[in-house]
């Protein structure tokens, strides 16, 4: 008995980690959403026949601001699906994609005009975060 409360536990624990991860870029989009050099735009696709939620985009965009937040959280997120990031000397790409049973999650950033070109730095003129959710 005690062994199956025990999985049961860790079972519980990991399931809640996942999710934990993947709102903290969904958090920090909606807490630099009410900043004031920010703009933010949401789009919600539909089934015509069933009125359901086919896909959401989310895009958040921020002038002059210190994006090393958004690329911690990007990196911590990184081991619970695919993971790309670039810099150059335009500024930094980075894209997540996580898999999951009842939807796919897009999150895209990028970083443009940096205050430093080519050097990795967190600091860009022009910030731009995409969340995409396909629902299934």
């Amino acid at each position: 008995m005690i062994r199956r409360i025990v999985i049961f536990a860790v079972f519980l624990a990991l399931s809640l980690a996942d999710a934990i991860a993947q709102n903290s870029i969904d958090r920090l989009v909606d807490n630099y959403a009410s900043i004031g050099s920010s703009s933010f735009t949401s789009a919600v696709e539909r089934d015509p026949k069933t009125l359901k939620v086919k896909k959401v985009v989310n895009v958040l965009k921020l002038s002059h601001m210190d994006i090393g937040k958004f690329i911690s959280a990007f990196k911590r997120e990184s081991e619970g699906g695919d993971f790309t990031e670039k810099y150059d000397s335009e500024g930094c790409n980075m894209i997540l994609t996580v898999r999951k049973p009842a939807q796919n999650r897009i999150y895209m950033l990028r970083g443009s005009k940096p205050y430093y070109p080519g050097r990795r730095d967190t600091r860009y003129s022009e910030v731009k975060i995409t969340i995409i959710v396909n629902y299934k």
